[in-house]
């Protein structure tokens, strides 16, 4: 069985936290030490027993004391309340002694044994008051911690403001990009009183709706993103005199699996800029959605002419994209562009 606290969010982490230390303290500590005062294993049962019965007052000790004085800047009346405390604890100890041994919850044996430890005695006092000590010292430690998990959680909350507010920024670069490409397509379409202009914005419209305002979710479902990588196609097509030469295909189920918004859009763009710009015959733009369980593969092809320079890597389009995958997927994720017998192959991979 793996133990691993990586899953696990503050709130869970305290929980456990404190679940051990109280199972260290009230189990394993006098488990520990029974047989040393107990000649049975079976009587140091009644050891634990009576240390279960401190809880409250040790859960009282680090959470007022520690946490909501000690720690809150109150050296005075730390001073001043630490005797308090301690008697408060030895006071609890005393009660749950007598409360053992003059109730019959448990085998006479047990309330024997627990007699030899003589709690009215001041022997026994200065006993006590070590372990108090140990109470103290392991409830400090664990204040200590559970205020570096805090720092901890302060950091990372710290670190996804600033993670999400880079990916708004890219978003919003994004945007106006894939908007003043198309509105540059209807503008020369309506110079040429295309036939084409109105079905074009019927489908800008539907697409813009998308864009401003599903694409503000952090994810939205991969079939809707699908949807919308249609009907910007369908809107390509319009422009071109030859609509066969778009080609997209999705492999495997995307029911239930989600996406972030417009991931892929960089190099849809990048693809019809360099293949279908000047509606060359010829030269098709073939793009490829596979989908399983585990990993997503979307990949564009298109042809480079001989006159052309290949795509730069390092453009606007394709930084955009990098930085968009490595801030939301870390290693999960590859991003491989090449040329291969002249067609430039961009392929992004996800683990999902």
């Amino acid at each position: 069985m793996n133990l691993s606290l990586e899953g696990l969010d503050y709130k869970q982490k305290i929980r456990y936290l404190e679940l051990a230390y109280l199972f260290v303290i009230a189990v394993v500590v006098p488990l520990c030490m029974g047989p040393q005062i107990f000649d049975k294993f079976s009587h140091g049962i009644s050891y634990i027993v009576l240390n279960i019965s401190q809880l409250p007052a040790i859960i009282f000790f680090y959470r007022v004391y520690l946490e909501k004085i000690l720690f809150k800047g109150k050296p005075l009346v730390s001073i001043l309340s630490f005797p308090l405390f301690i008697l408060a604890y030895e006071i609890n100890c005393r009660l749950s002694y007598f409360f053992f041994i003059n109730v019959p919850l448990m085998p006479q044996t047990y309330i024997d044994k627990l007699k030899l430890g003589n709690p009215g005695s001041l022997s026994e006092l200065t006993q006590n008051v070590g372990y108090t000590c140990l109470v103290f010292l392991t409830g400090f430690a664990l204040v200590m911690t559970k205020r570096l998990l805090a720092k901890q959680e302060e950091v990372h909350e710290l670190q996804y403001d600033k993670l999400k507010l880079e990916l708004d920024h890219l978003k919003s670069q994004l945007q106006p990009h894939f908007f003043f490409n198309t509105l540059n397509n209807l503008y020369t379409l309506s110079i040429q009183q295309s036939d084409k202009a109105p079905k074009m914005i019927a489908s800008l419209s539907a697409i813009m709706r998308y864009v401003l305002y599903e694409s503000k979710e952090e994810k939205v479902s991969l079939n809707r993103e699908i949807q919308f990588m249609h009907n910007y196609f369908e809107l390509e097509r319009i422009r071109h005199t030859d609509p066969d030469q778009i080609e997209f295909i999705v492999q495997g189920n995307p029911d239930g699996k989600q996406i972030e918004p417009l991931l892929f859009l960089p190099l849809i763009e990048n693809c019809f800029k360099h293949a279908l710009q000047r509606d060359v015959s010829g030269n098709p733009v073939k793009i490829v959605l596979a989908i399983d369980d585990h990993e997503l593969v979307f990949q564009t092809s298109n042809k480079i002419l001989e006159q052309e320079k290949a795509p730069v890597y390092g453009g606007i389009g394709l930084s955009n994209i990098k930085k968009r995958l490595k801030l939301l997927y870390g290693e999960r994720q590859q991003l491989n562009l090449e040329l291969e017998s002249g067609h430039f192959i961009a392929t992004i991979s996800l683990q999902i």
